[in-house]
């Protein structure tokens, strides 16, 4: 396999991380369980009870599928830059 499509993977595995750590940052809007807060995008992985001393809960499954997802993302913009770049370093060598 190519170092550099390794080093593309590995490091949009990490933005994904990096991403879905911001996402929990900002609560998620909704309201199906009224006094509950959650955090993260696009699917919720943590939340809380909103009481004194409740404790935050995380849903390992839903955090997995975010770091997937925003991974992907990421894959699929660093592609596009990667194609756009070398249609560019193509038409300067004619």
């Amino acid at each position: 396999m190519n170092v550099k499509l390794i080093l593309k993977y590995f490091l949009s595995f990490i933005g994904g991380i990096i991403v879905t750590g911001i996402t929990g940052l900002y609560p998620y809007p909704t309201e199906e369980i009224i006094g509950a807060e959650k955090w993260g995008f696009p699917f919720y992985w943590l939340s809380q009870v909103i009481y004194p001393g409740a404790e935050k809960i995380i849903n390992w499954s839903n955090f997995l599928i975010d770091i997937l997802i925003w991974s992907a993302i990421i894959i699929l913009i660093v592609s596009l830059i990667d194609y756009l770049f070398a249609k560019t370093r193509v038409k300067r060598k004619e």
